[in-house]
């Protein structure tokens, strides 16, 4: 077994582990709840009736997934830059780019509910609002950048080694990115089953494209 297989493993666990990380911040844990799609970005009014560890847990589960993501889409480029160099270091740049904007995106979304829960009875709607959007000022363009970077160009990244033979595993194998995920999670909440979010669910994907590039490497 060499190490991009084992890479590869790690990627598949972090990418399931990022994805059940928006599980708490899409779903209040209630019983047959839906998906809460003001859960992120926005004041959902059930912020005050969850746990403190409710948002915990969402926030750990990403820190500890987010660098397993990271190295799959690194050692992806490193064997996309031995056919392909320039789309390898593009891919590398995208990686380093999502390692530094990625969890800045993700503590936000789990430090505004934690505000939220400890101003939302000594403050007017209004003021509440404001404080949301102050938390929001630096994530903003941070959290911008990093859905570009991880779920665009990545994708399309992966997609174009694929096509081209920089990364030897099946055509088919152009659906397994964040892009690809999308139908997935679309008939999941339709079954409200809590899979999570694209890029978790995407970054599970990458890691089997690199375990079978791996194998045949």
């Amino acid at each position: 077994m060499n190490h991009y297989i084992i890479i590869g493993i790690i990627g598949v666990i972090s990418g399931i582990l990022c994805a059940q990380a928006d599980v708490p911040l899409a779903w209040s844990g209630r019983k047959e709840d839906v998906v809460d799609a003001k859960a992120v970005g926005r004041i959902s009014s059930w912020w005050t009736t969850v746990k403190e560890q409710h948002f915990d847990l969402s926030f750990w589960l990403s820190c500890i997934g987010q660098p397993g993501t990271y190295l799959t889409t690194w050692f992806l480029a490193e064997l996309i830059s031995e056919s392909n160099e320039a789309l390898g270091i593009v891919l590398k740049i995208c990686t380093f780019i999502g390692a530094y904007t990625g969890l800045i995106f993700h503590a936000a979304a789990c430090i505004k509910p934690l505000v939220y829960r400890a101003i939302a009875k000594e403050v007017s709607a209004e003021t509440a609002q404001k404080a949301m959007e102050a938390v929001d000022k630096y994530p903003k363009i941070p959290s911008i950048i990093c859905g570009i970077a991880l779920f665009l160009v990545e994708t399309v990244i992966v997609i174009i080694a694929i096509l081209s033979g920089a990364l030897d595993v099946p055509k088919w194998f152009v659906l397994l990115n964040s892009i690809g995920a999308l139908p997935i999670l679309l008939i999941a909440r339709k079954l409200n089953l809590k899979l999570g979010g694209s890029m978790g669910i995407g970054s599970a994907l990458l890691g089997i494209v690199l375990i079978i590039a791996g194998m045949r490497h």
